[in-house]
């Protein structure tokens, strides 16, 4: 049996599930673990059964630790701290660095406790309709229905992320703010030259940068207001448009991944972090940009 951790917010769950979805077709048996939710906070918490309705195998607490010494509890975490280890009869197996490729020896592991991210097409590209369907929405409340009707009606729909928010918080600002004025500057530039007359959809946890930076034009509609346990409705939202403009963002990563179509244009940075590799990350079907 495997363990696949769940962890994180929304974006990485879907990366960890995918991953899951992918390894239990060489290990039936292979289940989840989303408990260190119980100890850690995060963003808004384990999500994937609230927001998709999927309900995958869950590992005990007894499974968990027959395979990696990795409770979370306060007591195991001291123990660990003073060099007190428990025996395991498994593997604990941390996702190899992303900056040499994705793992492809990750899916043929056995009897191991697996940690990481797991960034990559790659590791699901066998089982793509099994992915999308996992990850098939709830219906729109009410309200939004005309407004999503009108964005399935716009063949020239296309939809842009700009994350900042947490990205500028002193830990993460060197490593994570990639994306700048420069950035959407190019995007868009690429945009006017294969779309006629683009309607915009900026999705924002602040709307208000893009508008000060005089970016888009006039027609631009701009998205705010879901946030909490609402804030998936931009994913899918998202997921509506017919190109995309994405950030370096697991969420609007999936975006553009669960709304491609037949010629269907997603632009991404070149970089997804400053100073760290994730080459495999972005579709070879994608367009990058260069990113300062």
């Amino acid at each position: 049996m495997n363990i696949v951790q769940i962890h994180s917010g929304l974006g990485n769950q879907m990366f960890q599930y995918a991953f899951f979805l992918a390894l239990q077709k060489y290990h039936p048996d292979t289940k989840i673990d989303a408990s260190i939710y119980a100890y850690r906070p995060s963003h808004n918490g384990y999500e994937l059964e609230r927001i998709f309705g999927i309900r995958p195998p869950h590992a005990t607490h007894e499974e968990r630790n027959r395979l990696a010494d990795v409770s979370k509890d306060i007591w195991s975490v001291i123990r660990r701290k003073i060099g007190l280890y428990r025996h395991t009869t498994g593997t604990l197996y941390i996702e190899p660095d992303p900056a040499n490729g994705w793992a492809k020896e990750a899916l043929k592991q056995e009897n191991c406790y697996m940690q990481g991210y797991w960034q990559s097409e790659r590791y699901f590209a066998e089982i793509v309709q099994d992915v999308k369907q996992a990850f098939t929405f709830p219906a729109l409340p009410k309200e939004i229905e005309p407004f999503a009707n009108e964005i399935l009606q716009n063949p020239n729909s296309v939809s842009v992320h700009i994350r900042r928010g947490d990205y500028l918080k002193a830990r993460r600002v060197d490593d994570y703010s990639v994306c700048g004025t420069t950035y959407y500057q190019k995007a868009l530039a690429h945009i006017q030259t294969q779309i006629e007359n683009p309607t915009y959809y900026v999705f924002s946890d602040e709307p208000e940068w893009g508008k000060e930076q005089s970016l888009f034009p006039d027609n631009t509609i701009y998205i705010s207001g879901h946030t909490g346990k609402e804030a998936y409705i931009d994913m899918q939202l998202m997921s509506l448009c017919r190109h995309h403009i994405i950030a370096n963002s697991s969420f609007s990563w999936w975006g553009a991944w669960l709304g491609q179509q037949n010629k269907s244009i997603t632009i991404a940075p070149n970089k997804w972090f400053r100073y760290r590799l994730r080459p495999d990350i972005i579709p070879s079907q994608w367009t990058t940009i260069d990113v300062e």
